[in-house]
């Protein structure tokens, strides 16, 4: 039988003293390279010829020593059981609303990432391809193109050595655009293609602008980039490797381009940015910086970042980097160690049912994170020791503005390794901590697939099957398979607690598939309705075919605004804003528009508190 097992320690981590300016920092432009219509582009046969052994996360070369690490792993975690046992049933897990594939192409891996914007419409990009769909229904609106023929406008060579690769891609629900990332090729002819998309819809116009890997010629190259905005600027990450290394000996420093967002909506001949660089540590640079995304919301102007010590077999410390200011504002960037209550450490490889071929799970760097409230969460893959399985490490960074902590929890299942884990907030605007975090997995005994759980600030659900797989996937003559470098996930912009998911499954014919969904928080069900700042209410009557009456009672003014939310989570219309008084009041609205079913009425103050929360059910 499977089990979820929740692996804690009780004692709290700690931060130590946060030093002073630890980077350098230059400014610089990048040109107008290009642009396109995307629903225009010629590229009828979507033809691309990928190498099924495309380079790992920082440079070709270091799977030698990636194993090794592996192997110590193993030798000093080994498979086995979990004597204890927590079945995580306390919460219901999330509900998938809705799926569908992602894009048929197999990839090199896939390096799933998607953005969906308010009106529904969703781009999925992974190693090959750029797909466009109606999100509410999962149909393409376009017919999809490859990574090249979307980028070709930049003007980059285009010859039989060349590739586009590791794609990112980010909805500012701010700005109501799209913004994108595409590497192309190594070493000294290694560029970072940005798009920004000129309208809401992915399919049309983007603008590009082109940086050079080895802008400051030190001969080294971008890889692995990781994004995330805030209210002025566009952040992208990723990390240094010196040329024809592998990524240990390669590896030289981990950098930040912070970018002028509305530079690029409005399609300037230019963009300013600044070039982060030296970010250390004690005279150790900081690697894989992890820029942490918005919540509910999008922040700003502090960015800030994450990082860990990913290719050790144990450790504790997690590094909170700081961006204080926009372009031109302070250069005072600062690194906090955190030390966390329990160690993570490089997870093993994934286990297959029907062959010994196991799937890569890489190193243990952060690979999602968001902010909310006063809480920063993150997740990576780690070993669970207790089970030498590959789990997932959910930290929460509680403070992460004035005096930073940090506690972590493993959520692992010991027939089961998971693997490339990412999140999103999930909570009911801005008033609780929940999360949705989904990952990949695989067993010896269970088919790759997609899943996610529900967070709830305190527990952890059982898990939602987003795709099960029907094979094992066998791309290469090696025992060990590409299984991704990462998944994508965001909030859904309409609708509080729910959220979209895209990753890897594995196909009939042994191939990677690439599947989105749309998983919503149960969280309407379980809000308190007693809360402080309301005494009781009653509504009547109930079923009803025309009109609810609510009464409640304040025990202080306050300024309410009422929304209704249907069965699933989902905001079914906001009905009114009203100041109301302390004491006894009651709310009437009609419901004749309604579809028949299951609703609540959500009472919430402006400082985010809810007055009550009532199901009503409409004849």
């Amino acid at each position: 039988m499977k089990f979820a097992m929740l692996f804690t320690v009780a004692a709290l981590g700690a931060s130590f003293t946060c030093s002073a300016q630890q980077a350098t920092v230059k400014q610089y432009t990048a040109p107008l390279s290009g642009q396109v219509d995307l629903s225009k582009v010629d590229d009828k046969y979507n033809a691309t010829v990928y190498n099924l052994e495309m380079p790992e996360p920082d440079a070709e070369g270091g799977q030698r020593e990636l194993r090794a690490i592996k192997q110590r792993i193993a030798e000093q975690f080994p498979r086995k059981r979990s004597l204890t046992q927590y079945k995580t049933t306390a919460i219901a897990p999330p509900v998938l609303a809705f799926s569908y594939v992602a894009d048929t192409s197999p990839g090199i891996p896939p390096d799933n990432s998607l953005a969906v914007s308010k009106a529904n419409v969703s781009i999925a990009m992974m190693n090959t391809s750029v797909a466009v769909h109606n999100a509410a229904t999962g149909q393409m609106v376009i017919p999809k193109k490859s990574l090249r023929g979307f980028s070709n406008s930049v003007g980059l060579p285009n010859s039989f050595n060349t590739s586009r690769y590791d794609p990112k891609v980010i909805y500012d629900a701010d700005a109501d655009r799209f913004i994108s990332v595409i590497l192309h090729e190594t070493d000294a002819g290694n560029w970072i293609i940005v798009g920004f998309s000129a309208t809401n819809n992915p399919g049309g116009l983007w603008k590009f602008y082109k940086f050079y890997g080895n802008l400051t010629n030190d001969t080294t190259w971008f890889d692995y980039p990781s994004i995330a905005i805030t209210q002025k600027e566009f952040f992208l990450t990723g990390n240094k490797v010196r040329f024809g290394e592998s990524w240990q000996q390669g590896f030289k420093e981990s950098v930040i381009f912070q970018i002028n967002k509305q530079q690029g909506y409005d399609g300037d001949t230019a963009v300013t940015y600044n070039l982060w660089q030296n970010v250390a540590f004690n005279g150790k640079n900081v690697r894989n910086l992890y820029p942490v995304k918005a919540g509910s919301f999008v922040g700003g102007p502090d960015q800030y970042f994450l990082s860990n010590r990913n290719y050790d077999v144990q450790n504790d410390t997690v590094f909170l980097v700081k961006v204080p200011d926009t372009i031109g504002g302070s250069a005072n960037l600062t690194v906090t160690p955190l030390v966390s209550n329990i160690p993570y450490g490089v997870p093993p490889n994934g286990r297959q049912p029907d062959t010994n071929v196991v799937l890569a799970t890489n190193d243990g760097r952060v690979l999602g994170a968001f902010a909310e409230g006063n809480e920063i969460q993150f997740v990576s893959t780690t070993v669970n020791p207790a089970t030498g399985g590959s789990a997932v490490y959910h930290g929460k960074i509680s403070n992460y503005k004035t005096a930073p902590t940090l506690q972590a929890n493993i959520y692992s299942v010991d027939t089961l390794d998971f693997g490339y884990p990412n999140l999103s907030y999930a909570g009911n605007n801005g008033n609780d901590k929940a999360s949705i975090i989904s990952f990949d997995y695989t067993g010896p005994h269970t088919y790759p697939g997609f899943a996610a759980i529900l967070y709830d600030g305190s527990q952890y659900s059982d898990m939602t099957y987003i795709k099960t797989g029907s094979n094992y996937i066998l791309q290469l003559n090696d025992t060990v398979q590409r299984w991704g470098d990462y998944s994508g996930s965001q909030p859904d912009y309409n609708s509080f607690g729910t959220v979209w998911a895209v990753g890897i499954y594995g196909r009939n014919d042994k191939e990677y598939g690439n599947y989105i969904g749309k998983l919503v928080s149960p969280f309407v069900n379980s809000i308190k309705t007693t809360p402080a700042a309301t005494n009781n209410s009653v509504i009547y009557p109930n079923p009803a075919s025309e009109v609810i009456k609510i009464g409640f009672d304040l025990s202080r003014e306050a300024d309410l605004t009422f929304t209704i939310f249907d069965i699933t989570g989902r905001k079914v219309d906001e009905i009114l804003k009203e100041h109301c008084e302390e004491g006894s009041n009651r709310i009437q609205f009609d419901i004749a528009t309604l579809a028949p079913g299951t609703y609540f009425l959500n009472a919430v103050s402006i400082d985010g508190k809810i007055a009550f929360s009532k199901r009503f059910i409409k004849q």
